[in-house]
């Protein structure tokens, strides 16, 4: 009785911290402590937290794990995972809105972190095009391609089709490098290349090709193309 007491007096406290000042100065482990709450309403969830960190690989990769993975943890039921799961979707889509943009600025802010949103939980090799008017607004963003952390097959053709499909003037393209190193390969070079002329057989310019790893973004207009 005097644990379960306890127990909900923890809850209160947290609550009124949470009021008080947010998560600022929060460990991570405790805000997910906290963010269970709402869908774990008796049990002491300090344990889950600590145990879903450890099972995902850290407090971000919580918000990225499949249902299964995060129900293979003691007390973490279907409503739990799903919740954690929108959690997560949610945390892309808002970002998204927030540094969504009209127009397509290299080297803006605004536009490093749309790139970066692109890939967030992103663990394999993948490149996004952006097709862009003459006023470099935005006309679309797709998918392109998606391969291993080794290689990258690039459909030339597919990517012609895109950009005359949309009428896009100008195209961006964006791939990341999941292991961490920013500088462009030989083969993105290569490939990069093979598709800024293939565009510019059809009237459109490749603006740039930015390279992600991690939170940095290169250019392979800096020296590359």
């Amino acid at each position: 009785m005097d644990n379960k007491n306890n127990h909900k007096g923890h809850r209160a406290r947290m609550r009124e911290d949470f009021a008080k000042d947010g998560f600022a100065s929060w460990q991570k482990h405790k805000v997910l402590e906290y963010l269970l709450y709402h869908t774990i309403p008796v049990a002491d969830t300090n344990d889950m937290a600590h145990e879903l960190m450890k099972k995902c690989g850290g407090f971000v990769n919580v918000f990225r794990a499949d249902k299964k993975r995060l129900m293979e943890v003691n007390g973490i039921g279907s409503k739990t995972a799903d919740y954690l799961m929108v959690l997560g979707e949610f945390v892309k889509y808002y970002n998204k809105v927030k540094y969504d943009t009209d127009m397509f600025v290299l080297e803006s802010e605004n536009c490093e972190e749309y790139l970066l949103n692109l890939f967030d939980g992103k663990i394999r090799e993948c490149c996004f095009m952006l097709c862009l008017d003459s006023q470099n607004h935005i006309l679309s963003c797709d998918l392109v391609c998606e391969g291993s952390f080794e290689s990258l097959d690039v459909d030339v053709s597919k990517i012609v089709r895109i950009a005359i499909n949309k009428e896009a003037s100008y195209v961006v393209f964006a791939h990341n490098h999941p292991s961490g190193v920013a500088k462009p390969s030989n083969a993105d070079i290569v490939s990069t290349k093979l598709i800024e002329n293939a565009l510019r057989m059809v009237g459109v310019n490749l603006m740039d090709h930015i390279i992600i790893a991690g939170r940095e973004c290169v250019s392979m207009r800096d020296g590359y193309l």
